[in-house]
């Protein structure tokens, strides 16, 4: 009997170090180096292992910011894989944010083999260089075939994917599966994309838009797969289905995903394990010079002052920030109506959100606006206006004790929060107890009533301006004004410009039954 394993990561962010950087001299436990440690440690009992990477590993932390934007090079996270020694990976779908020469660059320097049979560039060549690849271990035959999620159109900035083609991941296993199948004893798929349904029910979990394809993958091919890898998501997800072993192990490197096989004499498997480990809050982690010289590099960028407020703008309760008013979520849309001209802005109160004190940081900026999103500064009429009201408005629910909640849609298979938006410039009363699609009244525009007719102008960021979290009207809305900055970018520019001492009430809204 042989022991076969996969230890994988996904959605690694590009948190490397044992911190979330919301203050300095952290020890958390998370981070790929630490997730590390556990992974080499285990994999010493096996008599062959792979260790894994699925993708969305270059952007999403203050590291990966820094790095594209101050040092404007991927080398210190490209040397940091390098020396971990990955089997292979593939692409997620923030390895588009900072465009495609950036993405190029780190593929092109990177020691393995990066996977993803559904992306195509120019030439029609795979963009990676290739989607399958073959493994020996003793004389046991591994095929992997690496996949991405085909909707990243849907979000990305059309530049960063200029002349690139996106597959459905299941019409590309349609068309290489069985190949594989025939020149492997065991059959891994690597794909950065997640489950669309309920894996204990079949029943769809979100809109069956094509975002997620891993119900469909199980169902379709589960004869010819042993191993199903997703990601995406950000779930802890580690069972048999199917006789397929399936993963999902999380973000940030909080925990990895293990799935062993046993294999006999003549390679048939007679045992599929798969679980989830998590890194242990007493794991510790002795820094290398480098990587501790990288961090306090970063750690002194973040803690470079900005502005001083007036007073506090903190993030204590989430929920409540996103039923009321809030100084963080004012702020933000100002500065927005303040740079496009638009006479509506929006923004989402993001996770990571904690607000600021009266002196503002980088680091507080970039928790407070993590994402690299740029703005459009787009046409919609009244009617288009009022339904990406409705759409925002679908965030809550009224559960049995008559309170005001999130609506499961916004909480499952994946929280789902950024796509929550609070709108400045504009007034409106949410009625959280209506049908959905008829919950928002006494919308103003300033002091006058929205007309469904008359055009306006509004400011969102580029996943909103191309559809992302399902707002349609976004997508088919001309294009007026293009602001190439990003989002943190545009804040500390206005911070550092402008006197914040005192910022006019621009959002205006409240959430009733």
């Amino acid at each position: 009997m042989t022991q076969l394993s996969f230890y994988i990561v996904s959605d690694i962010h590009g948190y490397i170090f044992p911190t979330d950087f919301s203050k300095r001299n952290q020890n958390l436990p998370m981070g790929l180096l630490k997730v590390n440690q556990l992974i080499e440690q285990e994999r010493q009992h096996d008599d062959y292992s792979f260790k894994i990477d699925n993708g969305d590993f270059l952007q999403g932390s203050p590291l990966c910011h820094y790095l594209a934007t101050e040092e404007q090079s991927s080398q210190p996270l490209t040397d940091i894989y390098n020396r971990l020694n990955f089997d292979f990976g593939t692409l997620g779908n923030h390895e588009f944010n900072y465009g495609l020469p950036y993405l190029q660059n780190i593929l092109n320097h990177l020691h393995h083999p990066i996977l993803c049979a559904n992306i195509f560039d120019h030439n029609n060549a795979p963009l990676t260089g290739q989607g399958v690849n073959y493994f020996k271990r003793g004389d046991i035959t591994i095929g992997v075939i690496g996949l991405t999620t085909q909707f990243i159109p849907n979000w990305e900035q059309p530049a960063h994917i200029k002349g690139l083609t996106f597959n459905s991941a299941v019409e590309t296993l349609k068309c290489i599966l069985p190949d594989v199948r025939k020149k492997s004893d065991v059959v891994v798929v690597s794909y950065h994309g997640g489950f669309e349904r309920s894996l204990d029910t079949d029943i769809p979990t979100e809109e069956l838009t094509g975002e997620n394809e891993g119900s469909d993958i199980l169902e379709r091919f589960h004869k010819d797969i042993d191993v199903l890898i997703t990601g995406h998501q950000h779930r802890d997800i580690a069972m048999i289905k199917n006789d397929t072993a399936i993963i999902q192990p999380g973000t940030r490197g909080t925990e990895f995903g293990k799935v062993t096989l046993t294999l006999d004499h003549e390679h048939r498997i007679t045992d599929k394990q798969s679980t989830l480990v998590s890194v242990p809050s007493h794991l510790s982690l002795t820094l290398s010079n480098n990587d501790h010289s990288l961090l306090n590099e970063l750690e002194d960028w973040l803690d470079t002052d900005i502005t001083t407020l007036s007073e506090p703008m903190l993030v204590t309760h989430q929920f409540e920030a996103r039923t009321h008013p809030h100084s963080l979520i004012n702020l933000i849309n100002y500065i927005l109506l303040e740079k496009s001209g638009a006479d509506i802005a929006s923004t989402a109160l993001f996770d990571s959100a904690k607000g600021f004190n009266q002196q503002v940081t980088m680091r507080d900026i970039i928790n407070n606006y993590p994402f690299p999103n740029t703005f459009q500064v787009l046409e919609l009429n009244g009617k288009g206006i009022k339904a990406a009201l409705e759409k925002s408005a679908s965030y809550f629910s009224v559960n049995d004790n008559n309170e005001i909640t999130v609506s499961d849609t916004f909480l499952s298979p994946k929280p789902q929060h950024f796509n929550y938006d609070m709108y400045g410039g504009i007034s409106y009363t949410i009625h959280a107890g209506a049908p959905v699609g008829q919950r928002v009244s006494d919308i103003k525009v300033g002091a006058s009533p929205l007309e469904d007719t008359k055009t306006y102008t509004i400011c969102v960021n580029n996943y909103r301006a191309v559809g992302g979290g399902d707002y349609k009207m976004f997508a088919e809305a001309p294009v007026v004004k293009d602001i190439q900055e990003e989002g943190a970018q545009v804040l500390i520019d206005y911070m550092t410009q402008h006197d914040v001492s005192y910022i006019p009430q621009v959002v205006n809204f409240k959430v009733i039954i």
